[in-house]
C-alpha cells in the first residue's frame, strides 16, 4: 500500500502548525517575559523548520528529488533540536552560546579581510566593505562584545545536544550520523541516490528518478510536533493557557503514532527462515 498521499498531507498539516505558531507574539499576555532575541531565535529556528518543511513539499510533490528532501531533513532535525535544547537551558546561557557559535566564524573572516586590506597599504575593495559591514551589522544585532563571543563556550555537538534533552543514541545515529552522508556526499550517499550498479559490476550515473521514502515523511513531522510541545512548554509557562494547545499538539502526536506503528507494523517481525 503506499501511504505516501497520507504521509504528505500530514506532512502538510504539521509544517503549516510549526509555521502558526512560531508566529505567535512576544507581546501576547500568554508568552512568559524574556529577552526579544531570545524569542526571535527560537522563533526564527522554527521559522526555518516550517520554510525548509515547505521546500520538501514543493520537491517531493513531482514524487522526485529524494536525494535532496534527505539532505535538506538533516538541517530540519538540526534547528529542532537545537530548539529543544535552547528551551531545556535557558539558565545555563545557552542563548549566549548559540549566538557566540554562529559569530566565530565571522569574525575570522573579518580579520582575514582588514589583514588584506592592512597588505594592501588600507585600500579597501567595494566588496570586502559590503562584507565588513554586513558582519558588523549581525556583531552588533547580538548584543555581544567581541571579547564576550571569543570567551564564551560553543554550542555542544548534535549527540550533546541530544542526551542532553533526552534522545537516544539511536535517534543521533539513524538522524544525523547517517543523514551527514548526503550533507557530505559520502559512498553511501553515492550509491543510494547518485549511482546504479550493473550486473557486469560498473557504475553508471543515476537520473532524477530517485523517490523520497516514506521515513522521511514520518521522522521530520514526529521531531516537528515533540519540538514544538516543547517551545509551547517553555513560552507559556501558565498550563492554563496553553492548554487548548496543548491538546491540539497531544491529539497531533497520538495520530501520528498511529500512522507510523501502522506503516511500520511488518518491520519489527523476525525474518523467516
Amino acid at each position: 500500500k503506499d501511504f505516501m498521499p497520507m504521509l504528505f498531507e500530514w506532512y502538510k498539516y504539521i509544517s503549516g502548525m510549526c509555521s502558526t505558531l512560531a508566529a505567535i507574539s512576544k507581546d501576547s499576555p500568554a508568552i512568559r517575559k524574556m529577552p526579544a532575541l531570545n524569542y526571535a531565535i527560537l522563533t526564527g529556528l522554527l521559522n526555518r523548520c516550517a520554510r525548509l518543511m515547505t521546500s520538501n513539499l514543493r520537491l517531493s510533490a513531482t514524487n522526485l528529488y529524494g536525494e535532496t528532501v534527505a539532505l535538506i531533513d538533516r538541517s530540519i532535525h538540526e534547528s529542532a533540536i537545537t530548539v529543544q535544547w535552547l528551551c531545556l537551558n535557558d539558565g545555563k546561557n545557552g542563548f549566549q552560546r548559540y549566538l557566540a557559535s554562529g559569530m566565530k566564524g565571522d569574525i575570522t573572516l573579518r580579520n582575514h579581510i582588514l589583514s588584506s586590506i592592512s597588505d594592501r597599504g588600507g585600500e579597501t575593495w567595494v566588496i570586502e566593505k559590503g562584507m565588513l559591514d554586513s558582519i558588523e551589522d549581525c556583531l552588533n544585532s547580538t548584543g555581544l562584545s567581541e571579547k564576550q563571543i571569543k570567551e564564551i563556550k560553543r554550542l555542544p555537538d548534535v549527540w550533546s545536544m541530544c542526551k542532553n534533552i533526552g534522545l537516544s543514541e539511536r535517534f543521533y545515529i539513524g538522524i544525523q550520523r547517517m543523514g551527514s552522508h548526503e550533507v557530505h556526499g559520502t559512498w553511501t550517499s553515492l550509491r543510494t541516490h547518485y549511482l546504479r550498479q550493473k550486473e557486469n559490476g560498473q557504475y553508471h550515473l543515476r537520473d532524477l528518478d530517485v523517490r523520497p521514502h516514506e521515513n522521511q515523511f514520518m521522522d521530520i513531522p514526529l521531531t516537528i510536533l515533540y519540538t514544538l510541545v516543547k517551545f509551547i512548554e517553555y513560552v507559556v509557562a501558565d498550563a492554563n493557557f496553553r492548554e487548548r494547545i496543548d491538546t491540539v499538539l497531544g491529539d497531533a502526536v497520538s495520530e501520528m503514532l498511529k500512522v507510523i506503528s501502522e506503516i511500520t507494523k511488518e518491520d519489527f517481525k523476525f525474518v523467516s527462515e
